[in-house]
């Protein structure tokens, strides 16, 4: 799916023709399908009705599995209403989650709200589960973010630090993402300039490779606008050489401002 969606399809065709009642081939297939749709033009509307039938076949398979209708719900909040798009039945899978797993419901609830930009309510349960499950270190890492959209920045830093030392997180997603964070704000705030670099490094050295955290070239320019900022040409060029390694246009982008 990373690599090469067209493979990819015609893979999971295969795995359909053989198990057309396996729940992870359907919910995969939904997947695959629903990018297809993003990448097409012509074909749009035909893979995202694919995509559909097999997220909608996986949860029949294993209704109680909220990693499947998490994907149900998504699909019906991005995708357009000719394609089968709709909030009302997004939200039903909100509640049926809900029922299946407390935490995974108040995680779909928060979802939905930051999706549909309802911020009031987003903000309103986003603090109510930050007290119920302290441990959980999604919420400080999103309550983070919010704070630094605002330019809140000293507490933008404690609520990531909050998030690092959280005992609750799979796979560390979001423990990661919040030290890659304490980065961007000590460079947007250009204040606790050694807590970003320490931070960046951190990240550099222990993040696991995934789809959910930046890639390791954006925290190396990064890493190379904090040098610059305290003025340690050296390491500037040393992480500017190593994000130079990427082939993302934006990130070419902000290499070239950067060396003006």
């Amino acid at each position: 799916m990373g690599t090469d969606l067209d493979l990819a399809e015609k893979l999971i065709g295969k795995a359909l023709a053989l198990y057309p009642e396996n729940a992870e081939v359907q919910f995969i297939c939904g997947r695959i399908m629903g990018q297809q749709a993003g990448d097409a033009i012509f074909s749009a509307l035909s893979y995202a009705k694919k995509s559909l039938r097999c997220l909608k076949h996986a949860v029949a398979l294993q209704p109680d599995n909220t990693d499947y209708r998490r994907g149900l719900m998504s699909f019906y909040l991005n995708a357009p209403g000719i394609a089968g798009g709709d909030k009302q039945l997004a939200w039903q899978e909100v509640e049926q989650i809900a029922l299946s797993d407390a935490l995974q419901g108040k995680l779909a609830e928060l979802s939905f709200y930051r999706q549909t930009e309802q911020q009031q309510k987003y903000r309103k349960l986003l603090a109510q589960c930050r007290s119920d499950y302290p441990g959980q270190a999604e919420f400080h890492y999103r309550h983070g973010l919010l704070l630094q959209q605002e330019q809140q920045f000293a507490p933008a830093f404690d609520a990531f630090y909050a998030a690092t030392s959280a005992s609750q997180d799979n796979d560390g997603i979001y423990v990661f993402n919040a030290w890659y964070q304490i980065g961007r704000t000590a460079l947007f705030s250009q204040q606790r300039i050694a807590d970003g670099i320490y931070a960046l490094n951190h990240f550099i050295a222990k993040a696991p490779v995934s789809a959910d955290l930046p890639d390791l070239t954006w925290a190396h320019l990064r890493l190379a606008q904090l040098h610059k900022l305290n003025g340690n040409a050296a390491q500037m060029l040393q992480h500017l050489n190593e994000a130079n390694q990427s082939n993302d246009k934006e990130l070419k982008r902000e290499i070239s401002r950067l060396q003006r």
